[in-house]
């Protein structure tokens, strides 16, 4: 059914997200995507004239001129982030020098780590007050009386009591990507939002309790409360810490969404929204469109879903004093990760810039785009005029090492269709001393199956980083910090190139020494005595898997002259893939020597119920992709 022909949005995920937060896509498939899939949206499009700015835009961006125009900012280098609701100060800031090298260095894709000073500066009393430091600006929201900023940062949310001139940081239990917040009509009440993810924190000023969390939202709630066009956009929980549905205009409220939608700006009475579909065939679609409350009308500016899609998107605006759109995004390829701006006009035409961070801040009145850099003390700020750089030798802010560098190729070929033989050999190793690592052989043996490739291929998503032990100038363990189907990655300078030698095999572990020590064990006791083969052949489920098992335990037993143990995997046990920690499943590679001379590579399956547990032999097959039966 088309949109125009539906009374709401069907969409299924939300979280409200008023000027900023992650979505989606290349910007290379943006345009043909937007063609092709157009009508999964609605064939009603939107006026392509240019929208005329409001009054208050208009005398923000002139005010924000005025602060151009000074000393703080021509002199001091101090950029206005919003103005107070009495249009009376500045909240500005400037970058701080602070090293922040060793946090930017684990960032592969994502936000750079930067910090920055903040003052409130009067204009009339050409005064500027220090205010405190915190991580560059995601997003800021003012309370409805202006007493009150709120201001995000990486991982955290600051308070600016104005009147108090104090910065308090907002109590979060956990380390988490906030990434919008807006406050209650009380003044006092300031909603978190996280990125993409239907889970929602109230806070309340006055007590600096965190008053709800997962666990104490009701049906019905409020958990978002904007303006737009001068009438009230609410969003309702439907249950524990899902925000669910997106009301306009006072009772009775006509309801836009059913489902869950993130708004990522509002300019007047259009909305920047976007929002995700299960597809049939696995996966998810996500969308990024316009809609306006007024009319109705609407287009789409992404559309792309596939079974292994994810949120590609960092930040999303409205432009409203030229009707423009702006949103940032990334591209991976074999040489590494590009930043993306991509800049769609009211008439439809995209323009793609690249940029030196995905993080930026538009000022309030619209005249300046600051972005971030992964380097100590630098940033690169864009002229809305022209959408230029003031430097016009902007190069995109390197981030430089060899771990880096392979870690990014090796993320490049996760997410390729089919791996090249010799970009993979120039990636993967397999090496012996001082334990067995087989990387290479593991990768090749998972590209022999292509549907088993395509399970496991990952697209990958806006964030990610990783954790890096540098153990000796020759040895390194990296885990990519998220849902990597392989995460832990031990790392190995041979001839003075980084290569990846083994997954998951964590080489000091007692973990490994503990299966190793029950492998052994239990070819000593259990294979060669006959005994697992006759536990196999007992058991009452004789499926294919057991016969083909207790088989290869006969020839084991009878045949064999020798078993050696080669590399040892460790892997979790509810989404098969290598354990970052407390593994409860261990794949232990056995090197059979034949009585014949020749000799085999078998795969043998051990698992443990909790941590501490003894491991128990659970199968044995010959070494390929589709070895044991699928526990997903």
């Amino acid at each position: 059914m088309k949109f125009s022909q539906r009374p709401v949005f069907r969409v299924v995920k939300i979280i409200i997200i008023a000027t900023v937060v992650g979505v989606l896509g290349l910007t290379s498939l943006v345009s043909n995507q937007a063609k092709n899939d157009r009508d999964i949206l609605s064939t009603a499009t939107l006026s392509e004239s240019v929208p005329s700015p409001s009054e208050e835009i208009l005398k923000l961006k002139s005010l924000e001129k005025t602060f151009l125009d000074s000393d703080f900012y021509r002199k001091d280098g101090m950029l206005p982030l919003t103005v107070s609701k009495d249009l009376k100060c500045f909240v500005t800031y400037k970058i701080n020098n602070q090293n922040m090298a060793a946090e930017n260095e684990l960032v592969l894709i994502g936000m750079p780590r930067q910090f920055i000073d903040l003052y409130l500066v009067d204009l009339s009393e050409k005064k500027a007050e220090y205010l405190g430091k915190t991580e560059f600006v995601i997003s800021q929201a003012w309370s409805e009386d202006g007493n009150r900023l709120a201001i995000v940062s990486h991982k955290s949310v600051k308070i600016l009591d104005l009147a108090k001139r104090s910065l308090a940081e907002v109590p979060l239990q956990y380390e988490t990507d906030i990434y919008n917040t807006n406050w209650g009509i009380d003044n006092r009440t300031l909603y978190l939002h996280l990125d993409t993810t239907p889970n929602y924190y109230a806070y309340d000023t006055y007590s600096k309790q965190m008053v709800k969390v997962r666990g104490r939202f009701q049906e019905g709630d409020v958990v978002y409360r904007g303006d737009a066009g001068g009438a009230i956009l609410t969003s309702k929980g439907e249950r524990v810490g899902v925000a669910h549905g997106l009301y306009y205009g006072e009772a009775p409220e006509k309801q836009l969404f059913t489902g869950e939608v993130i708004i990522h700006d509002i300019d007047d009475e259009r909305l920047l929204v976007s929002y995700d579909v299960d597809t049939p065939q696995g996966g998810a679609r996500y969308t990024l469109a316009e809609y306006d409350l007024k009319t109705g009308a609407s287009r789409v500016l992404y559309n792309e879903g596939n079974l292994h899609t994810v949120w590609k998107i960092y930040k999303a605006s409205y432009i409203k004093t030229t009707g423009d759109i702006i949103f940032t995004t990334f591209k991976l390829s074999d040489t590494g990760v590009k930043y993306i701006m991509v800049r769609i006009e009211p008439n439809g035409k995209e323009i793609v810039t690249e940029v030196p961070s995905p993080l930026y801040t538009l000022t309030q009145g619209e005249n300046l785009l600051h972005f971030a850099a992964f380097k100590d003390g630098e940033s690169w700020i864009m002229d809305t005029g022209d959408f230029k750089f003031s430097d016009q030798g902007l190069q995109q802010t390197e981030q430089k090492s060899d771990i880096r560098d392979l870690m990014l190729r090796v993320l490049y070929l996760y997410g390729s269709e089919s791996p090249k033989l010799d970009d993979i050999k120039q990636i993967f190793i397999n090496t012996y001393d001082p334990i067995p690592q087989e990387a290479l052989e593991n990768i090749l043996l998972e590209m022999e199956g292509p549907k088993y490739w395509q399970f496991i291929r990952q697209e990958i998503g806006k964030n990610v980083t990783m954790t890096l032990n540098l153990k000796d100038p020759n040895r390194a363990s990296v885990i990519l910090n998220g849902e990597y189907f392989r995460g832990p990655h031990e790392l190995i300078k041979t001839l003075g190139q980084w290569y990846v030698t083994g997954f998951s095999t964590w080489p000091d572990s007692q973990a490994r020494k503990n299966v190793y020590k029950a492998c052994s064990q239990f070819i000593d006791n259990q294979i060669k005595t006959g005994q697992a083969e006759a536990d196999f052949r007992q058991k009452g489920d004789q499926d294919d898997y057991a016969v083909r098992t207790a088989a290869l335990l006969n020839k084991l037993r009878t045949q064999s002259s020798n078993i050696e143990l080669g590399e040892i995997e460790l892997w979790s046990m509810s989404e098969p893939h290598r354990a970052v920690k407390d593994a409860k499943e261990a794949r232990v590679k056995m090197i059979v020597t034949l009585n014949d001379g020749s000799t085999e590579k078998l795969q043998g399956y051990f698992s443990r119920a909790d941590s501490g547990d003894a491991w128990m032999f659970q199968g044995l097959g010959k070494l390929s992709p589709g070895l044991f039966p699928k526990t997903y």
